[in-house]
């Protein structure tokens, strides 16, 4: 994985802490469909998150007009990857538990934004 800055590192790992505080809880629980759901949504989260960072990695300019555009970019970038990797889990997964899919996604949100509050 790329080098990213501290704060950057601990928005991924915290989403990915996040993703197996409610994946692994419910494989006893609920079972294995949903355990799987839920780490699928987590991953989601975790990947779209990453794409952003990439993205945003080594903006060419350090001019506010051009990092606007870069994080403009760069967000779009990760709606993208999330709608793909939405519709690939629904598609090609038949087993797919929306539910845990879809509350370990919007954790995995919640973390990021709390984070990006908190994290300097």
């Amino acid at each position: 994985m790329p080098r990213f800055d501290r704060g950057v590192q601990r928005i991924l790992l915290l989403q990915l802490l996040a993703t197996a505080l409610i994946a692994l809880p419910l494989l006893p629980l609920k079972g294995v469909q949903a355990a799987v759901s839920a780490a699928l949504g987590g991953a989601i989260g975790f990947v779209s998150s990453l794409a952003y960072a990439l993205r945003m990695r080594a903006p060419k300019s350090t001019e506010p007009r051009d990092l606007l555009k870069a994080h403009m970019r760069a967000e779009a970038y990760k709606l993208l990857t999330t709608v793909g990797l939405f519709a690939a889990a629904f598609i090609f997964l038949r087993e797919v538990s929306p539910l845990p899919l879809l509350l370990t996604f919007i954790a995995t949100l919640a973390v990021y934004w709390a984070a990006l509050l908190l994290v300097k």
